[in-house]
């Protein structure tokens, strides 16, 4: 787990937030922990709700590591913009330059996370990817 790009670029975020300290001692897998949210807890969340202020910490938290891991493959910049209505719905984009790397619909908030670990950098790999390439297919756009 330590040597995906992907995760070591989320740790390195989540630990800069820890201006206490209180953190230090956690290991990588129990700062991880509140991304995943299995089937099961899931099913337990009702279909309704607001997202609370931790869920919406690490909804940025996921992105802006996704932005920084998009910065270290390409050496532009990504900014990341994200709307969020109050009932847990909206969009995440990532620009670099004045190009749109990313664009994101956010749905059921209330209930974000991901079955592993695996399948989180799974899915922001696959991100990561495209970015890259809309990036080098629009280089003059995203140095813009």
């Amino acid at each position: 787990m330590s040597d995906d790009p992907f995760i070591k670029s989320l740790l390195t975020l989540i630990r800069a937030q820890d201006s206490s300290g209180a953190w230090e001692t956690m290991s990588d897998e129990e700062l991880l922990a509140p991304f995943i949210v299995t089937k099961e807890q899931r099913r337990e969340i009702p279909i309704m709700g607001d997202p609370d202020p931790d869920i919406l910490w690490r909804v940025e938290l996921y992105y802006n590591a996704i932005a920084f891991a998009i910065e270290k493959a390409t050496g532009c910049a990504a900014s990341p913009i994200m709307k969020i209505h109050h009932e847990g719905w909206g969009r995440m984009l990532l620009t670099c330059g004045k190009l749109v790397v990313v664009n994101s619909y956010l749905r059921d908030l209330h209930r974000f996370g991901f079955d592993d670990v695996a399948s989180m950098s799974t899915k922001a790999t696959k991100i990561i990817a495209e970015a890259a390439a809309v990036i080098a297919k629009f280089p003059e756009v995203a140095a813009a």
